[in-house]
């Protein structure tokens, strides 16, 4: 396909959609991505019709959604501007179709990972983490059955990344053993899931050494002051308008968010 011109043809189906709520079925056959490269393409023209991005999301770090997806590595998103809060938050949610929440474990950078082309290490990465933030991420999709529409859709849909919401920042996270960390997700005060740090491919800075290494594979790069989300340690929860969520990360603090309509 002629990259350019058809990646923003397919954005602006999504974009649409995403205005006027209209559930697809997937892309048109005529700008449908048939690689990674046209996947991201279009991502990225979807992310500037709806702001300006200010970090990063990982989707499919759990094991079993790859197997669903079909796929044997993360995808990244994009985090934006005016869809990003601080715990407690109010998030308008009329406009979504699936509201899912996702109880994850974030990073804000404190400096830059250019791209290079000597793989990053892990200790690397490590490195350049400012503070950790524990967080909930809204997720949804237009698509009326996602895995149907597969991974390359998902990517070209911003891997279905909707809301973010960030609770206190940690400064001591050296010390912290975040594969064991525990997350309980309660809505309207039941516990719906559990999960621990390990559930994120791993753990959470694999996760984050896994995106360092892809954007530089691509040419990009992360910057100091960017937040990465870090993909859900828990399963994902479906949620109603009116519901209020609350990710509890024991002694690392609560998130919470209001969904309200209209």
């Amino acid at each position: 396909m002629t990259q350019d011109l058809t990646a923003k043809k397919a954005a602006a189906y999504l974009f649409t959609a995403m205005r006027q709520r209209r559930a697809l079925e997937g892309l048109p056959s005529l700008c449908r991505p048939e690689s990674l490269a046209e996947a991201y393409a279009i991502q990225d023209c979807l992310v500037a019709m709806i702001g300006t991005p200010v970090g990063y999301k990982i989707a499919f770090t759990n094991s079993g959604i790859q197997r669903q997806m079909g796929v044997t590595e993360p995808a990244a998103g994009r985090l934006i501007e005016s869809r990003v809060f601080d715990s407690p938050a109010e998030v308008d949610v009329s406009s979504l179709f699936r509201i899912g929440i996702e109880s994850e474990f974030a990073f804000r950078m404190a400096h830059d990972l250019p791209a290079t082309s000597a793989p990053y290490s892990g200790d690397v990465v490590v490195e350049a983490i400012d503070v950790l933030l524990p967080a909930i991420e809204i997720v949804d999709t237009r698509y009326v059955d996602w895995v149907k529409c597969g991974a390359l859709q998902a990517i070209a849909d911003n891997v279905f990344g909707s809301h973010w919401i960030a609770g206190e920042p940690i400064q001591d996270w050296r010390s912290l053993d975040l594969s064991a960390a525990e997350v309980v997700t309660r809505v309207n005060g039941l516990e719906v899931t559990r999960g621990i740090g390990a559930n994120v491919f791993d753990h959470p800075f694999d996760a984050l050494t896994w995106l360092a290494n892809d954007l530089a594979n691509r040419g990009l790069g992360l910057r100091g002051g960017e937040v990465v989300t870090t993909g859900s340690a828990t399963s994902i929860v479906i949620a109603q308008p009116g519901d209020i969520a609350v990710a509890d990360f024991g002694p690392l603090g609560l998130v919470s968010v209001s969904l309200v309509y209209g």
